[in-house]
């Protein structure tokens, strides 16, 4: 019997320690690194990237159709220090396959700190997105024979206070 209530209080205590250690999404909020994103820049397949994101927390929230390219928009809640955001991502495709991009946009973490070291063998580029010419956004361009991408930190005007906003687009060239 002494045994048997001895195993339980092991098993209890074992059972409450991992519970404590397991880490949630909502915490640990990670996020794909260049090397996925261009991967998935690389499917041109809605699919395929559809079961992908999905396992970063993702659900898909619209699909938008548009002249030249349909896209498909993404969005996850996130708790970071007991404060919530919405990370959002948008896989868009030419509809004649030709090309990809894959934005995401989040305040709940500094991308340009997480994504800048993963684009030390990347070139950098004069920036030409609508961001860029925004005084209050500071983007980064790289670039290589396959994909442009752009890292950006827009300042943004809270009503309680001031923020930022990170904005990383992947384009498969």
């Amino acid at each position: 019997m002494k045994s048997i209530c001895l195993t339980i209080s092991l098993l209890f205590i074992t059972l409450c320690s991992q519970a404590q250690n397991a880490p949630t999404i909502a915490t640990k909020n990670p996020f794909p690194t260049i090397s996925t994103l261009t991967s998935w820049a690389s499917y041109n397949s809605q699919e395929k990237f559809n079961l992908d994101i999905r396992s970063l927390g993702f659900k898909f929230e619209e699909k938008s159709v548009e002249t030249a390219s349909t896209s498909y928009t993404y969005i996850r809640k996130v708790s970071v220090e007991n404060i919530n955001y919405t990370d959002r991502i948008v896989y868009r495709i030419a509809n004649d396959n030709s090309a990809s991009i894959i934005s995401l946009v989040t305040a709940s973490t500094d991308l340009v700190s997480f994504y800048t070291p993963q684009l030390a063998n990347y070139k950098t580029g004069k920036c030409e997105n609508e961001m860029s010419k925004d005084k209050k956004t500071t983007c980064t361009c790289y670039n290589n024979e396959k994909f442009s991408i752009d890292l950006c930190d827009e300042r943004v005007k809270l009503t309680m206070g001031d923020g930022n906003n990170y904005f990383i687009s992947v384009a498969k060239k």
